[in-house]
Parts: structure tokens; sequence; C-alpha cells
């Protein structure tokens, strides 16, 4: 697909849609940076219903900035008439997409993303904006696992109602997700939310939705009256104090749930720091005889409506079963109390002893220290920044007083992330340090080095440092070669007349500096030189060219000057330097330009391979690169710097990427 929408965004793939709009990644061609559009479908436009759903969107994502949502970055109707919106574009699967890949989900992956969800909704709610359609289809990961919430489109201020579609009175949302209160189409606030995300986390835990049916009309009932199996009968792995969370979020009842977002991320970062604590008791909540459900998904018109079951008839006693089961009941009961009281006093007798700390240490040298202290061991593996091998994490946590033979969990590391630098040539280089973090690394490693460039405007990215398609990890430092600005270059006006020459300047985007009038075997009036380039020289564009013009009749009253001697703006020999020093001399002087040059050292005593780039800004521009090697001994390398007395010149030393050294030269300063 190939379509230029609002005259910018140029659509290239569809990647994804539901049944009111269809989402394309394009290209901005505005900023150079990849983008998500999401249009309302044709069939759509005419009505005003999805039209006032389609803005509630963008009006809703426009009053969030979070880390945790997709950011929305236009919105505008197309030629044809069809609405859309441009977001943020998330190279990455969605929640649903990976508990199919490999459901269940680790515990601690599972609860950190729920504590994304709740960071996301949280900031939502503070705003009052209630989501209403939580479910993992919307919650998108980026490739270094960040959550981000997508698709605010039935989201609506906390008191407003429910929405229902106007042609089948059915509640929107997705109805293995949705709460109670939406079943019955009553109003909802944070407390729907929090349902959402507590069937959210079921799924991520054990694979599979606390309620499914044959219709949708039957799942929304079960919603409202089944009990579910809970997490833990299905997955004996999750601990008892992160299946307390999803017991609660999971009440019927609004008012027994958690209050906001936030006390469940609390819960969720103790539950992993406390594991094995009480279960929670599900409260008993009262059941309606008679709920009076909106028709959901394809139905009918009309209600659904759920009668109280009959009584069944009752059966004659029959004392003599239940007698021999009295006895068989007390006789379990016996035998249970002898085997309690025997399992309390062995472990009444089992000391406390202290867990070691053995975090940091190589997997199998972590194993054997504890199982020589008496404990026994199971080891996970998961990305870490740490080195592959090493453990990062274990649990019960290192130090805490449990009991000899206590089954300890070590975490080990698999190794950081292992990603892929991408090209961010011609990016914009606020957007490539986001394109970097949501891959996983530290903005703290990501810096920029100006540069001159002809190919990309000024604030564009040039290259970095990996290149395009190295491995990186999401500890490695990363250095962006950020263009200053396109290049030009110098005309030949010499012969030409001041007026010609300096037309001849501008028309090749340069500045006209000094003019020097000066005695000169030329035509008065006519350039016989200019400093401090040549013609042919690439230059930063704007950079000023000093002019020599001939004048032989000495009636101008002024100061007339001589001509640079020469070779006076050439490079210089200059003295020899120490170990990252420089030392400089003066070279001639024409129209109060000093030229001095200098020899720049760097010294790599420990013969480990260093990336050196040096820069000089003088009256010849700035920034310039005279340097780029890559060196495993001492070197020098020669450069010269044109100073004037309004323009001093810098000399700038980076290695691997990080600026070293810093050499300021002044006019008329002595060598």
């Amino acid at each position: 697909m190939n379509r230029l929408l609002g005259g910018r965004y140029d659509l290239q793939e569809e990647i994804g849609g539901g049944g009111m709009a269809v989402v394309y990644r394009a290209l901005d061609t505005l900023l150079g940076r990849q983008v998500a559009v999401k249009m309302l479908r044709t069939q759509y436009a005419s009505d005003e219903e999805f039209v006032q759903r389609f803005r509630r969107e963008a009006q809703s994502a426009a009053r969030l900035s979070h880390a945790n949502i997709v950011n929305l970055y236009d919105v505008g109707v197309s030629a044809e008439g069809q609405y859309y919106l441009v977001m943020e574009y998330i190279d990455g699967p969605t929640l649903k997409a990976v508990i199919r890949a490999r459901a269940p989900l680790p515990v601690k992956e599972a609860v950190d993303i729920a504590m994304q969800v709740c960071d996301a909704l949280q900031h939502a709610h503070n705003h009052g904006i209630i989501h209403r359609d939580i479910k993992p289809h919307n919650i998108l990961l980026t490739q270094s696992g960040q959550v981000k919430v997508a698709d605010f489109g039935i989201a609506r201020a906390n008191t407003g109602n429910t929405i229902t579609h106007p042609q089948g009175d059915s509640v929107l949302g997705s109805v293995h997700y949705f709460s109670p209160e939406q079943a019955r189409g009553a109003a909802t606030d944070v407390k729907s939310d929090i349902y959402s995300l507590g069937v959210v986390l079921y799924e991520m835990l054990t694979g599979r939705l606390p309620f499914s049916g044959d219709s949708p009309v039957s799942v929304a009932l079960k919603h409202l009256r089944d009990p579910f199996v809970e997490p833990r009968h299905i997955n004996p792995d999750i601990p008892q104090s992160v299946e307390n969370v999803i017991l609660r979020c999971l009440v019927k009842d609004p008012d027994l749930r958690y209050p906001d977002m936030a006390a469940v991320r609390r819960d969720l970062e103790e539950a992993l720091l406390r594991p094995n604590v009480p279960k929670y008791q599900l409260p008993q909540e009262v059941e309606d005889a008679t709920l009076v459900l909106p028709a959901v998904g394809n139905g009918r018109h009309g209600e659904a409506r759920v009668e109280p079951p009959s009584e069944p008839p009752r059966r004659k006693r029959r004392w003599g079963a239940a007698l021999a089961w009295s006895g068989v009941a007390l006789v379990v009961l016996a035998v249970g109390a002898v085997a309690a009281y025997t399992l309390v006093m062995h472990l009444l007798q089992v000391p406390n002893v202290k867990l070691p700390d053995v975090r940091g240490k190589q997997a199998d040298q972590a194993v054997a220290l504890l199982r020589s202290a008496g404990f026994q061991v199971t080891e996970k593996q998961a990305v870490n920044p740490q080195p592959a091998g090493v453990v990062y994490d274990e649990n019960p946590p290192a130090g805490s007083e449990v009991k000899e033979g206590r089954e300890v969990t070590l975490w080990v590391s698999k190794g950081p992330q292992q990603l892929q630098m991408p090209d961010l040539s011609g990016v914009p280089v606020d957007e490539a340090v986001q394109q970097l973090v949501n891959m996983g690394l530290s903005k703290d490693n990501i810096s920029e080095q100006p540069v001159q460039s002809s190919q990309y405007g000024s604030g564009l990215v040039v290259a970095t440092q990996p290149a395009k398609g190295a491995a990186v990890q999401t500890t490695s430092k990363v250095v962006l070669q950020v263009s200053e600005g396109a290049m030009a270059t110098v005309p030949n006006v010499l012969g030409m007349t001041l007026d010609q020459a300096e037309a001849a300047l501008i028309q090749a985007h340069l500045a006209v500096g000094q003019i020097s009038r000066v005695q000169a075997a030329a035509p008065d009036g006519t350039v016989v030189d200019m400093v401090p380039y040549k013609a042919g020289a690439q230059v930063p564009a704007g950079t000023s060219i000093g002019l020599y013009v001939a004048y032989n009749s000495g009636e101008s009253g002024g100061v007339l000057n001589s001509l640079p001697p020469a070779g006076g703006t050439g490079p210089g020999n200059g003295a020899p330097a120490g170990s990252g020093g420089s030392s400089g001399s003066t070279q001639g002087t024409a129209a109060n330009v000093q030229v001095k040059a200098f020899q720049v050292s760097v010294s790599d005593k420990k013969k480990v391979p260093i990336a050196v780039q040096i820069y000089k800004s003088d009256a010849q521009g700035q920034h310039v690169k005279v340097a780029d090697e890559t060196i495993t001994n001492t070197r020098s390398w020669p450069v010269t710097v044109y100073v004037t007395p309004q323009t001093p010149g810098q000399i700038q030393v980076y290695e691997n990427g990080q600026l070293q050294q810093t050499y300021n030269v002044n006019y008329g300063d002595t060598p």
C-alpha cells in the first residue's frame, strides 16, 4: 500500500484493526519516523455515533502522557472524509500474542507486566479517564519488555455511563475481560479496570480465561454469578501472595475490590518479596435473584434474564448411611489431627537458619553452597543484565530466617538481552534516543556527538557507534552522531569585482566575511585572494569567506592590509606535543587572521583499540572533523587552527565517543 495521508503520512502496510478501525504502519515524511495510523473504517465515516467514539479516543489519549501509554501525535480527516489518529509505533507483540506463544508466563514477568499496566491506568484514572476495555489485545510490549497500553476507544470520564450500541443495545467491551457491572450495563469506575486487570493476570499465569462459554451472553452471566477455578489449582507455581491479588481483583462486588490501581501495584510488589502468606478469603457475596443484562454480541434485542433456580425436591434422609459416613468422618479427623500434630512438632524441632546470600555467584557455586547448608534448590533462568550463569535473585530473600531443608529458588541470568542496533540515519535525534530507550537501553548510556554533514539536515542522526546492524546489549553505550547542517563548496571568485564575488558567495550559501583592500598587481576593485578557504573547499553552509580586493590609488583614507604570505593559510610545522597535549606556533597573519599549527597526541598505554576523533572550531567553521582513526599505540595528528580577534579556536579530542580533552586557542596567544 502506498498512500500519502494529510500530505505527510505515507501508509505502508496494515498491521492490525478491529470492527471499528484499521491500523497501518506509516512513515511520517516530515520528521522521518515510523508511526501508527488508526483510521475509522469507511462504512462508519457517516455514522455519528462511531465518529463521536473515535473523537472521544483522541480526546482521551490527548489528555494522557505516560511512559506506559501509547503516545498520540496527531489527528485529522482524510480527503475522503475518513477520520484518523497518528500514534506512537510500537515494534513489538501484543500481550495476547505472548500469552498464546508461551503461557503460563513466569511469575516475575507476569507481575512486572501487571505493575506497568497499573502505572498506566493509575495515570489515566488520575485524569478522570476509565479505560473500560483492558485486555491482552490492547497491551503492547516493546522489544525490551516495556508495556504500552493502547486503545482508549471506549474510554470515558468516570462520571459517564456505559456506552451501548444503538442498533443492538449491547454493552461495549470484550466480554471475557469485562466486569460484572459492565455485564449489568451499570455505571463503571476504576473498579471495572481493576477487575479486567485481574482477568489479564489470571490468563498470563494460567494460560486460561476464568470464564468461557458458547456465546457472549453465557460468558457475561458467568461473570455475574459463577465462581472461577482458582489460579493455583491450574498452576501450582503461582505464589499464594500473587493469587491473593488476583482473587481480590476478581471479587464480583466492586466495593470489595482494591480501592485503586496504586493499591494493586503495592500488593504486587509485596507479593514477590513475601510469597508465603495466608490465602485471601473470598467474601460471601449477595447474589441477585434476577439480573437484567443488555444483549451482548449478535443476540436478539431485549434482555437476558436469569431466574432464581427452583428448589430441588427433598429426598428422604437415609439415617443409616448418614451414621456410617459420620463414623468415617470422625476417623479421618482423628488421623488428620494426629498427622497435623506430628507435623507441627517436627517443624518446631527444626531450627531456623539464616539463608546465605548467593547473588552474584555462578549458579553451580550457589547450588553447592545452599545444598551443603541443607537446603533444596530449584533453578529458573531469565534474561538479565548480569552475565550468563550468574545468580541475580533468590527466593526467599537472602538473609531471611528460614527452616533447614527449605526449598530455595534461584533466578539465574541467561545474559543480557541481545539486540540489534537499528538504522537511525536521518531520524531526529530525540526520536532516535526514544527508540533506543524503547529497546531497553539506558538513556544515561546514550550520548550525542555533533558532526558536519551535507546529506542530513541539522538535528538529524548521521550515523551511530556501534554501527547499524551491530549486536548490542541493554547495557551498551551508544554514540549518536548528529548533523549540524549542510555543506557548501567555496566558489572561485578571484578576478571578479567585489559585487560579483559577494553575489557568488551568497548563491553558494556562504557568508561574506571581512573585506580587506590591498595593493596588488590587478585592476582596482577586483578580488585577488580569499581566506581562510580556497576555491573548491567543502565547508559548512553559512561559513564566512574573507576577501582581498585590489586598491592601488591610495585615496580611500583607510588602512591598507598586506596580502597573506605564501602558504600562510596552509598547515604549518608544529612543535612536538606530549601525550594528550598540544603545542603551536603562529605561522602568519592576513586580514587579522592568525594561523596556528598544533600536534595533538593520544597515547594508548593499555594497547586496547581506541577510536579517536578530533574536531576543531575556528574562523573556518565549527566542529570540523580533522581525524577519525582507531589506534593501539601513541599517535599524533597535525591540526591547523585559524583565529581572529572575534573568533577564537578550539580543539576537541574524543576517545571511543567520549570527550576527553579540550584545548582553547585564542588570538594573540604566545606559543
